[in-house]
């Protein structure tokens, strides 16, 4: 089914040694941001699924074990730092996984190389505003997390995901003190498992709130980046993209159900968790103290930062394996005497700056505060669209792989939760787009289509122009030889799904 193409494209620097481990592959993997999720996104799932809202948890995040066991069947088969980019390329044919690098590579840009900035501007902005009743400028939250983000990731690989984890490691605190707080002291009315029937809502409560649930796993897929420099990566990277989403789900659904219990039936039916800025430090001042609020709020920024740390690990090495193979200027294939792709952290550094100048000169809303805020969401919903393409494109790629290996053991389970897997994203495109949103949200559609179109473009100009690069494409993911393997075997003939 694809192209094996021996020997390797346009060759730049090196990438660090391979001494990552798990826990490396775990904390990439955060780029979820749960923390964030929780704070943030959440509100999304509770305006449509209300006293649900657990249940639509739940369901989603069974839906994005199955998308994480999509990836997983790659990443036993092929390791690079192009990942998704050289996943596709090697299991269909060069031009559809350059296609999708390209796809991919925007909703990196969108998502967690831009509209998390934008994000740490409004965030940091508040936290100051609400906590020490101190005005910033709105662009010092997002100017300072990308200048984070990048030395981190200048200096080394391993010094930035020890970042990613412990700023998530920290930021979860609060939320379980919180989560824990509300369930001992029984909540509005009382610990029930009624948030889990149904009939509380309605059945299509729970099923519009399972599509906005599967966006709260977007990003954990990032592990599959620092393959080159992990020590066995065909076995850490399932274990992290499983391991992280099912720890993920599981921190979620205790959030949500103390926060369902917490705010109450009635209260949620009044748009309590949704329609508030800050509905976690509510609870929080409410079930605990003020302290513990201000504590919530700072985990909020701190993750979202730990989010940008990790995409900004991911999204460079995309440009290098591009770079790397001569799809992209040979220049980003340029890495630093720390072995980091320094030329993919100075243009996502660039763009990120740009991304700020965007949200400063737009006018989506009528003030400058509500303009930050709609540009965020534009900016993260292409990102998610984006993300959520590939996600499907590799569902649809992995039954055929799974299918052909129908010879081993549990095959037809293997089918079932990879048609789940498919099932996840076209959900949630569902629930984005039906109906079809209004204006300015509407302008995340159009950068997702306009996204595709410049990708597709882009290698038909490479096609017709730079063929012998196309044709050697994504190599190096099937000549990397994981350590303790025979020289001269091909991983996927020898690795299982």
């Amino acid at each position: 089914m694809a192209e094996q193409v021996g020997g390797s494209g346009a060759r730049g620097g090196e990438l660090g040694p391979r001494r990552l481990t798990t826990v490396h592959a775990v904390g990439q993997a955060l780029a979820v941001g749960p923390i964030f999720s929780a704070g943030a996104v959440t509100g999304l799932v509770a305006n449509v699924a209300g006293f649900n809202t657990p249940l639509s948890v739940l369901l989603g995040s069974i839906g994005a074990l199955a998308v994480a066991y999509v990836v997983s069947v790659y990443a036993r088969r092929y390791v690079g730092a192009g990942a998704m980019y050289e996943y596709l390329a090697r299991s269909v044919n060069n031009g559809f996984g350059i296609f999708s690098g390209g796809i991919y590579l925007l909703g990196l840009l969108f998502l967690g190389s831009g509209g998390i900035y934008i994000g740490l501007c409004f965030l940091l902005q508040g936290f100051f505003a609400a906590h020490l009743d101190t005005t910033i400028p709105w662009w010092v939250g997002g100017t300072a997390g990308l200048v984070i983000a990048c030395l981190l990731n200048y200096f080394g690989v391993r010094l930035a995901v020890r970042g990613v984890l412990v700023l998530a490691g920290l930021s979860a605190i609060p939320f379980l003190i919180l989560a824990i707080s509300i369930i001992v002291q029984g909540g509005d009315a009382g610990n029930t498992l009624s948030v889990f029937d149904p009939g509380e809502t309605s059945t299509n409560a729970v099923f519009n709130g399972i599509l906005f649930a599967i966006l709260l796993f977007v990003g954990f897929e990032a592990a599959a980046s620092v393959a080159e420099e992990m020590h066995a990566p065909r076995k850490a990277i399932p274990i992290a993209v499983i391991g992280t989403v099912a720890l993920s789900g599981l921190f979620y659904l205790v959030v949500t159900y103390a926060a369902t219990i917490g705010f109450g039936h009635a209260a949620l039916d009044k748009g309590a968790w949704g329609g508030s800025p800050s509905p976690m430090g509510d609870l929080a001042a409410q079930y605990v103290g003020k302290w513990l609020s201000v504590l919530i709020d700072l985990a909020v920024v701190l993750d979202a930062l730990s989010l940008a740390i990790a995409i900004m690990v991911t999204a460079p090495r995309l440009l290098f394996a591009l770079g790397r193979d001569g799809l992209l200027p040979k220049v980003m294939a340029k890495t630093s005497r720390h072995n980091t792709p320094v030329a993919g952290i100075v243009a996502l550094g660039v763009w990120g700056v740009l991304i700020l100048v965007w949200g400063g000169l737009t006018s989506y809303a009528p003030t400058a505060d509500e303009n930050i805020l709609v540009t965020f969401g534009i900016a993260a919903t292409a990102g998610s669209f984006l993300v959520e393409t590939i996600y499907v494109f590799l569902a649809i790629v992995a039954f055929k792989l799974v299918w052909d290996s129908r010879k081993g053991p549990g095959v037809w389970w293997r089918l079932v939760v990879v048609l789940v897997g498919l099932a996840a994203p076209v959900l949630a495109f569902k629930g984005s787009l039906d109906p079809f949103p209004g204006y300015p949200n509407n302008q995340a559609v159009w950068f997702w289509w306009g996204g595709m179109a410049l990708s597709l473009l882009w290698y038909l100009w490479l096609r017709f122009t730079r063929p012998d690069r196309v044709r050697a494409a994504a190599a190096y993911a099937a000549d990397h030889m994981e350590i303790g393997e025979g020289e001269g075997k091909e991983p996927s003939a020898v690795v299982p799904l």
